[in-house]
């Protein structure tokens, strides 16, 4: 009985010595047991987001919310497919913008705030843009702001009679304004609308801002009704995470300083902007980026001394869409001024758009596109 006491005593000592909570040894032998194991249980949650089953759960999971929202979205715009809060923000008022791309006028101003862009090449092997905004878009500035052309003319027409702002024309182009009766603000005769900055030169220098084309709307919408437009069809799509097409090249013209390139983004699904070897950014820093991009194969010709081109606009040809990584080709058709012009894929089904922004890049059919 003695000898048990003994072991007994002994053992409380034991123990008391090693949980005594004023010891420093005890504190650092906690202190090792939470390190050892925080460290085991972010092992195991690393090993099962990259290397177990656990990633796809997430993307799926990822996924499955984005559908849930898009169920949610009572309303899109017409425009561009987007979801919109309330009823009355479905159908708004549009402005369209020619907008320069010389490089003498880079950086530009407003290009990444466009909802749709149109690019086409012009005289001197230069391309130029078209910019769609809706008339409410809040854009301090946007140009240089450059001249109209014949076939921008069609592709303006599309949209109920969008009001359309350019800075003068070729000769057949403004002959066409009037024939047509746009809803054009003309720099040269409504100047006030515009104004001329002095950090850039002549003809680069011409701008405008949603205060000014709103304060033109309302001065001449009355003289100009606003008319109905067919939409496109959007539609979401899973996202691409492998074997997405991740480079597409548009030759528009030969100078290498004007090569488009637009490289897929897994992450945010979208396509960033590359102009010659450089990612291409807006005057105020923003990232030029499309949702979906249409590379719209055109037969086009030069037709006056001065290198003014004639594009077809009307007719059909050749197209490649691309979205969420993935390309679709099939034909493009418009059938007159008015129309809209729509894809199909190779089975005749209309080729459904991302949602967001939307670049239309205009390609003569002796250029060669190029994706990987």
């Amino acid at each position: 009985m003695k000898k048990k006491k003994l072991i007994n005593k002994k053992l409380d000592k034991i123990l008391k010595n090693l949980f005594n909570f004023n010891d420093p040894k005890y504190i650092y032998i906690l202190a090792a047991i939470v390190f050892l194991v925080a460290l085991g249980l972010l092992g195991w949650f690393l090993s099962q987001t990259f290397f177990g089953n656990n990633y796809d759960d997430l993307f799926d999971d990822f996924v499955e919310e984005q559908l849930e929202e898009e169920k949610g979205c009572d309303y899109k715009r017409k425009l561009d497919g987007v979801c919109v809060e309330l009823e009355k923000y479905v159908d708004p008022e549009l402005v369209a913008v020619m907008v320069e791309n010389n490089l003498e006028a880079w950086p530009l101003s407003g290009i990444a705030d466009a909802n749709v862009v149109y690019e086409a090449p012009v005289e001197g092997n230069i391309p130029r843009y078209m910019a769609v905004y809706t008339i409410d878009t809040k854009i301090e500035q946007v140009g240089p702001v450059r001249s109209a052309r014949p076939y921008y003319l069609d592709w303006v027409s599309e949209y109920g009679n969008a009001m359309y702002m350019h800075v003068g024309g070729s000769p057949d182009a403004l002959d066409l304004i009037d024939i047509y009766n746009l809803f054009d603000i003309n720099e040269f005769y409504r100047g006030w609308y515009f104004w001329r900055s002095n950090g850039r030169d002549r003809p680069h220098n011409t701008y405008t801002s949603n205060k000014l084309w709103e304060k033109a709307y309302e001065d001449y919408s009355e003289y100009n009704e606003k008319e109905d437009y067919d939409g496109w069809v959007f539609e979401k799509m899973a996202s691409c995470v492998e074997d997405c097409v991740e480079e597409i090249e548009v030759p528009m013209v030969s100078w290498g300083a004007y090569r488009v390139v637009w490289k897929f983004n897994t992450s945010t699904q979208q396509y960033t902007r590359f102009q010659g070897a450089d990612q291409a950014f807006d005057m105020d820093g923003a990232e030029i980026v499309a949702d979906t991009i249409i590379v719209q194969r055109v037969r086009a010709k030069i037709i006056d001394e001065v290198g003014r081109r004639e594009i077809g606009t009307i007719g059909s040809g050749d197209v490649a869409v691309f979205r969420n990584g993935k390309v679709i080709e099939g034909k493009w058709f418009k059938e007159s001024r008015k129309d809209r012009t729509r894809w199909y894929d190779e089975e005749n089904n209309l080729i459904p758009l991302q949602a967001g922004k939307i670049w239309v890049e205009i390609l003569p059919e002796d250029k060669e596109l190029k994706w990987e």
